[in-house]
């Protein structure tokens, strides 16, 4: 319920964000709470431009700091895999607050308070300022709880927002003293990709190639599936060699790791490998398979190329807990640290496998193991 007695006559901005490994997309959080919005601007008596400011809410182009932060509008979309725990590296996020700073807004509006931040010490280093010196407020409209209003109810938010979180952190400390293995350096068996010099027959594909086809074809329902599929499958399969089958399996995951917000991650990725492969040199079979460099880089990435959108670990008995594992994109690692690393790359300190006792959310095919499925 919106506090129409708080936001009367008041701006706002809106701030979407999702979180590494959620399911869904800023788009469905917009539509979401769209209704809600609509009832804010009743409330205030303020229109809210839905022009979208940062990460193209489409996900049809590629961000643009420059170009989509200068854009006029109340809707500051950060996108997807935007962590809850990392503030600083949110461009977005900044954008909007420099705009509330400069009195373009009354106050942010989020979905959940956690949307902004997931602990309550991440959450006072941007919004504090904003709350206690400029008059600033924020709203949740999810429980239609105000900060910046009523200092009790802010010091109770605060107790339980950070009671919260270091829950979750005893979590993740608890599970990787206890559950420590080769997933912690990065390794998970699963899918890989066709890298060059892996010998297949088709080592080296072109998986950005493959995947701007498939968006030409487009897709439909299909009766027989019962579920939308690649349209001309067949045709796809064949420009790369391969089968219908391959076409629509490829395009099921890349489809679904685009909506995640991972598939231009995974992407680069893979051309860097390739990269790598190549500069090491001919014959590339042999370089694949006994480059010492080369194998740390491919250990240490294995899990993220099988599951870069995170995945569902289901416990082994029944005194076990099921995790959700998130691995780091190897890209911002560095390869060049990576490639000294072998079978050891937790020991750097900024590669950090995010294991989390799984709270039961909906996941995607694509974030669970084929014999869970």
């Amino acid at each position: 319920m919106i506090p129409k007695d708080v936001v009367k006559g008041k701006k706002f901005a809106v701030y979407l964000r999702r979180s590494e490994g959620e399911s869904g997309s800023t788009k469905a959080q917009l539509a979401r709470i769209t209704p809600k919005l609509n009832a804010l601007e009743k409330a205030t008596g303020r229109k809210i431009n839905r022009t979208i400011v940062g990460k193209d809410i489409n996900k049809k182009r590629r961000f643009n700091a420059k170009q989509d932060l200068a854009v006029k509008g109340d809707v500051f979309n950060e996108g997807e895999q935007a962590t809850g725990f990392k503030t600083r590296n949110r461009p977005v996020l900044m954008e909007m607050v420099k705009r509330i700073q400069n009195g373009d807004y009354d106050g942010i509006v989020v979905e959940s308070f956690d949307r902004i931040s997931r602990d309550i010490l991440g959450l006072a280093h941007f919004a504090l300022p904003l709350w206690r010196e400029d008059g600033k407020i924020i709203l949740d409209l999810s429980t239609g709880k105000v900060l910046g209003v009523d200092r009790e109810e802010e010091a109770l938010l605060g107790i339980v927002n950070l009671a919260g979180s270091l829950t979750k952190v005893a979590e993740i400390k608890k599970s990787k003293e206890a559950l420590k293995t080769t997933i912690d350096d990065g390794y998970l068996t699963g899918s890989r990709p066709e890298f060059l010099g892996s010998g297949t027959k088709n080592a080296g594909l072109d998986y950005r190639k493959a995947w701007a086809l498939m968006q030409a074809y487009g897709e439909s329902f299909s009766k027989r599936a019962n579920r939308v599929t690649l349209d001309n499958s067949t045709a796809v399969g064949k420009a790369f060699n391969k089968d219908n089958k391959w076409a629509g399996d490829w395009y099921d995951k890349m489809k679904a790791w685009n909506e995640l917000g991972v598939l231009d991650t995974w992407l680069d990725n893979y051309d860097a490998i390739n990269a790598m492969i190549r500069t090491i040199g001919k014959p590339y079979t042999r370089t694949y398979k006994r480059s010492v460099p080369l194998n740390n880089v491919l250990y240490a990435s294995r899990g993220f190329f099988a599951y870069p959108a995170g995945v569902l670990l289901k416990a082994k008995d029944a005194k076990g807990v099921d995790e959700f594992v998130v691995f780091p994109d190897p890209l911002s690692i560095g390869f060049d640290r990576l490639s000294e690393m072998k079978e050891n790359a937790s020991e750097l300190e900024d590669f950090v496998v995010e294991r989390t006792a799984f709270d039961g959310r909906e996941l995607a095919k694509v974030q669970t193991q084929p014999r869970a499925r």
